[in-house]
């Protein structure tokens, strides 16, 4: 009788670990994208200002699905889109980027992504474990400038956001022509500072016309620190602005085989 019950007893738990199963399955299945996991973790090192994480999807359906956004749960996280849109075709597999800032980090940091397919909501998790009684130091302004990288490459309109829009935003508002240039684009392109990948704009390797010009300052670069400036982009431009800024650029840079005709008068 008592073999009876225990077997019983085991039977139900069996079922219900078979039914918990097939539920996870289920819910899995439902979504067009299966991922390689779902949280991952790794030990922090002491002086490390970076932590990387990479996510690998999989489009299981057999139409083409399309990331609509990836949202980290705050700004100490910063993710990278394969491409934007980011599109996975039926069966193709894509590979999802993500830094998250470790500066002035102790114990363990825990952190979410939220991953939007149309109306579906998926969730992922990052963690980072630090030894016990270890806090990770804040350091140089080299690393803020290295963060500041890692969130343009994740988003090159970063710099207009957030606590970025102090240096970058606002400085911009009513100037125009040179003057204009000094504050949006010198602290960058002429700084003693200069990041590697930031071009020295008076070394011309190529004509520089006044469509070149307002592309770059319209448009910027998607996976490059360039910002896209115009208003009609989140930055802070006009097209008045706009256009004495190319007029200003076609005098002061000219280059081989450039018009170097101004686009169009600075505004009064």
């Amino acid at each position: 009788m008592k073999r009876n019950r225990l077997l019983g007893k085991l039977g139900g738990a069996l079922l219900l670990v078979l039914l918990w199963a097939g539920g996870a399955g289920r819910l899995e299945a439902a979504g067009p994208l299966t991922w390689d996991a779902a949280e991952k973790a790794q030990p922090g090192q002491v002086g490390e200002w970076v932590a990387r994480f990479a996510f690998t999807a999989k489009n299981v359906t057999t139409n083409t699905v399309v990331v609509d956004e990836v949202k980290p749960g705050c700004g100490c996280t910063v993710a990278r889109l394969p491409a934007h849109p980011w599109r996975l075709a039926p069966g193709e597999s894509g590979r999802l980027e993500l830094a998250v800032d470790l500066r002035g980090v102790s114990g363990v940091l825990a952190r979410g992504v939220e991953v939007r397919v149309g109306d579906l909501i998926e969730n992922l998790g990052l963690k980072v474990v630090f030894p016990p009684g270890v806090t990770n130091g804040r350091a140089s302004a080299l690393e803020e400038r290295l963060w500041n990288q890692e969130l343009a490459k994740g988003d090159h309109q970063a710099v207009f956001k957030d606590n970025c829009v102090r240096c970058h935003l606002v400085p911009a508002f009513g100037k125009t022509g040179e003057r204009l240039y000094r504050v949006a684009c010198a602290q960058c392109h002429e700084s003693p500072q200069r990041a590697a990948m930031v071009p020295d704009l008076r070394a011309a390797h190529a004509p520089r016309d006044e469509a070149y010009w307002r592309q770059w300052i319209t448009e910027g670069k998607e996976g490059t620190l360039m910002p896209g400036f115009a208003a009609i982009n989140g930055g802070p431009l006009t097209a008045a602005q706009t256009d004495s800024l190319v007029a200003y650029l076609l005098t002061a840079f000219p280059a081989p085989g450039a018009t170097n005709a101004p686009a169009a008068k600075a505004p009064r």
